[in-house]
């Protein structure tokens, strides 16, 4: 699956199911059928929620198959269908005319072509295919044309096809070079470097990284000033942990084309993984302002680009700018739910808790499968003392997976039952990792599990709800000495004092309020202090995993999946 496919949405019916590992198993023509049911009967244009994606992938594939089986009557179709929906994607166009060129419908071909062209005026296979056409209704001297446009495009990009068919000066009819059917051809039997590429990019998909990073290498040295094999292969870096040499190849990328919009992204990415967010964010508003990639870019990579620079703004202390970068799109909560999450979490960071309850209550409603979204709603309404509707979202948390137990929903019920005043009964804190995910090193993620010091603090809670003063202090004294603690823990410690005096001589660090929390992460990613930062974090992930702080204030909660869905 590829970082697209990955990253919009989360969970999957039955039938996308079957439909994926149908298109897995090379098995295409089942797949459209069945992802067609999935989708529905009215899909509408530019359609691309995951079913939707995965439609798209199957409908491409099965035409190709036909295509280089010389079935190209057959493949039309079903390139027609997937360029109706999704119409502002070139290589959709491209293939529709590759496969009419290649059955002698050479009008069809030559409107495609230029469709692909209006869309993508650098796409080096679209002007091949306008040439055929050209050539094939006799029209010669635009056949030349489209050549010598194609030329300038290589001096631009940087493309294959500009060096087989660059030669020295100008194309004309007189001289129009023989073979251009028969490379449209190769092209669509995959005999090139669009092919090898294909396969670089499969075997990362497979998981075969060092292989896909070798080939991905070979590209690169047959084709040095070609952005998008460097960016490609800066990403597979990336996924690595390779990130310094991810940067200098995204940087080559972009000596090749300053504007390339993926490779921007990308470097904006790998500099907010070297802890360098400032960097990172001044990337993405330098290419704002210059326009860069602003026409070329098809939706999923303008979403994508609207998410990352989001992310910034929000890590970066610019939460009221979040809402406005997604103005364009529409049923985020569907399309694309880190998105809705992320607009959830400036809400939230702002001060305006129904429109985050609102996004989160979205959230839990589209995807009822999913524990993450039913997490972030039950902390939230707990946070916004809204008892009745942390009990009920608690009560419809979904049945457990194969990932392992979790002990959020437990935990989230006993915290309940404290804030309404009933004791629970609470497992035995041995049970949990004595750390929390700061410590651990892996960062809070989507699954936040509790540590033993945050069952700790549930314990001190229900030790002063039964009149135990004695035991709520030297539990809540142990954890001061072993860390700072957060705001929530120090009021508990003060009104243990209001019941029973602290001794004159105790003392505890310095704690920081939860109001000033967000500037002063803000402040310490902007001075690329990452070990400050993550100090100031550790607290609250320790020992408050409720606190949905802990989880908005974390790059990690925000980039670090990115990285596992490159491919």
């Amino acid at each position: 699956m590829s970082i697209l496919d990955r990253f919009f949405g989360f969970s999957r019916s039955h039938a996308y199911n079957e439909g994926l590992a149908l298109l897995e198993d090379g098995r295409f023509a089942e797949a459209v059928v069945i992802l067609r049911k999935t989708v529905g009967e009215g899909i509408a244009r530019g359609t691309d929620d995951p079913a939707g994606n995965l439609l798209r992938r199957a409908l491409i594939a099965e035409g190709r198959r036909l295509a280089r089986m010389g079935r190209v009557t057959e493949a039309m179709p079903l390139f027609g269908e997937a360029a109706a929906i999704w119409d502002t994607f070139p290589d959709l166009h491209w293939w529709h005319g590759a496969a009419a060129a290649l059955a002698g419908d050479h009008d069809t071909a030559l409107q495609d072509a230029r469709t692909a062209l209006r869309l993508n005026p650098d796409y080096a296979e679209a002007r091949l295919l306008e040439a055929v056409a050209l050539t094939g209704l006799g029209r010669s001297r635009e056949a030349a044309d489209a050549l010598n446009a194609l030329r300038e495009s290589g001096r631009r990009v940087d493309h294959w096809l500009t060096q087989e068919w660059g030669g020295d000066g100008a194309v004309t009819a007189d001289n129009l070079p023989a073979g251009l059917r028969d490379e449209l051809e190769r092209i669509v039997q995959g005999e090139t470097d669009k092919e090898k590429l294909a396969s670089a990019v499969a075997l990362c998909r497979a998981g075969h990284w060092d292989e896909g990073i070798a080939a991905f290498g070979d590209l690169v040295s047959r084709r040095p000033r070609y952005p998008d094999y460097r960016t490609r292969l800066a990403a597979a870096l990336f996924h690595r942990g390779r990130g310094d040499e991810a940067l200098a190849e995204v940087d080559a990328a972009l000596e090749a084309n300053p504007g390339y919009g993926a490779a921007i992204d990308l470097k904006a990415l790998i500099l907010a993984d070297l802890a360098r967010y400032a960097d990172a964010s001044a990337i993405l508003e330098g290419a704002e302002r210059r326009g860069d990639a602003a026409g070329d870019a098809n939706p999923h990579e303008a979403l994508f680009s609207a998410y990352l620079r989001g992310v910034l703004d929000l890590l970066l202390g610019r939460a009221d700018q979040v809402e406005g970068l997604f103005r364009e799109w529409s049923n985020l909560a569907k399309s694309f739910a880190r998105a809705e999450m992320l607009m959830a979490a400036a809400d939230d960071l702002q001060g305006r808790q129904a429109a985050a309850g609102s996004r989160l209550l979205a959230l839990f409603r589209e995807w009822p499968a999913e524990p993450e979204f039913a997490f972030l709603l039950a902390c939230h309404q707990l946070g916004s003392s809204r008892p009745e509707e942390a009990a009920a979202t608690l009560q419809r948390w979904p049945r457990e997976s194969g990932t392992g137990p979790d002990a959020r929903p437990l935990f989230l019920q006993a915290r309940l039952a404290l804030r309404t005043g009933r004791i629970p009964d609470l497992p035995d804190v041995t049970r949990f990792p004595a750390d929390g995910p700061d410590e651990a090193g892996d960062g809070p993620r989507l699954r936040r599990q509790p540590s033993s010091s945050a069952w700790s603090v549930l314990r001190a809670e229900a030790a002063l709800l039964k009149g135990r003063v004695q035991e709520c202090r030297e539990i809540l004294e142990g954890l001061a000495a072993a860390g700072p603690l957060t705001e929530q823990v120090l009021r508990l410690l003060i009104l243990s004092a209001t019941r029973e005096p602290l001794p004159a001589e105790w003392t505890c660090d310095p704690v920081m309020p939860d109001s000033c929390l967000p500037p002063a992460c803000a402040l310490a990613l902007m001075r690329g202090d990452g070990p400050g930062h993550a100090g100031l974090l550790r607290p609250v992930a320790a020992l408050q995993p409720d606190c949905l702080l802990g989880v908005w204030l974390d790059p990690r909660f925000w980039l670090e999946p990115v990285r596992g869905w490159i491919a």
